[in-house]
């Protein structure tokens, strides 16, 4: 999940997600946080897309991309509902989010939470992130939410853990003494930071801190919010092309 995506290529679709993706879905997920593929876990992800899925279909996202006769999962993005503002005290990833078969998701939520993002690192800076941020933003408005919020992992932090702590890093990184290439390039499309979350998510690299990332589209330009209606009608027409080939 690098930052700007300069060279845009046309090969990929957002459409929603399936379960029949599990696999590809799982090996995103572990190459886009630099670990190898894991065969028992592309097993258990299916049983977690089972859920998000049934649970809340329309906020689960793909990007695929014909290649060797196949649809490749190159993106993927996760998403829930919640009634739990992004004022109130933060809570680490598993007490919000259960797991990524999204048991807390609620129904009627008025935010959307951002669970995950993440794109293979052979399609970074291609547009792909992008994309998939435009899905979820649509989506606010389609659903008429109060916005969008979530914890940015800082994956940057490693190369500054032998000096910095993981706040202090964070700090940095909002006030752009320095650039994470997760936070920053999230920061860079509009989201607002908001606070800091330590302990967030068991992930060495970030530290396991997090910034609290909120966008509302009440304040977003005029143009932004005409570009997520453009993104809504796309992102309709392909999951009509998709149930057309199905």
């Amino acid at each position: 999940m690098n930052g700007s995506e300069p060279s845009e290529i046309p090969e990929f679709d957002i459409v929603p997600e399936q379960v029949d993706y599990a696999a590809d879905v799982s090996d995103v997920l572990h190459a886009a946080n630099g670990y190898p593929p894991h065969a028992g876990r592309r097993v258990r992800h299916r049983e977690f897309a089972a859920g998000r899925v049934s649970r809340f279909p329309e906020g689960q996202f793909a990007a695929l991309r014909r290649q060797r006769g196949r649809d490749r999962v190159v993106g993927v993005a996760i998403t829930m509902r919640t009634d739990r503002s992004p004022m109130a005290d933060p809570l680490p990833w598993h007490e919000v989010v259960g797991d990524y078969g999204l048991p807390h998701h609620e129904p009627t939520g008025r935010w959307l939470y951002g669970v995950e993002i993440a794109v293979h690192p052979s399609y970074q800076r291609r547009g792909v992130g992008s994309a998939l941020y435009r899905a979820r933003l649509a989506l606010v408005e389609e659903l008429g939410l109060e916005g969008w919020y979530a914890g940015g992992m800082l994956m940057g932090y490693y190369r500054h853990a032998h000096r910095l702590s993981p706040r202090a890093y964070a700090e940095r990184v909002i006030d752009g003494t320095l650039d994470d290439p997760t936070v920053t390039m999230q920061m860079h499309r509009g989201l607002r930071p908001a606070g800091i979350i330590e302990d967030y998510y068991p992930e060495k690299k970030a530290g396991n801190c997090a910034v609290l990332l909120i966008w509302r589209p009440d304040a977003a330009p005029a143009r932004s919010r005409a570009g997520v209606r453009r993104r809504q009608t796309a992102r309709a027409d392909a999951a009509r092309r998709m149930r057309e080939t199905a």
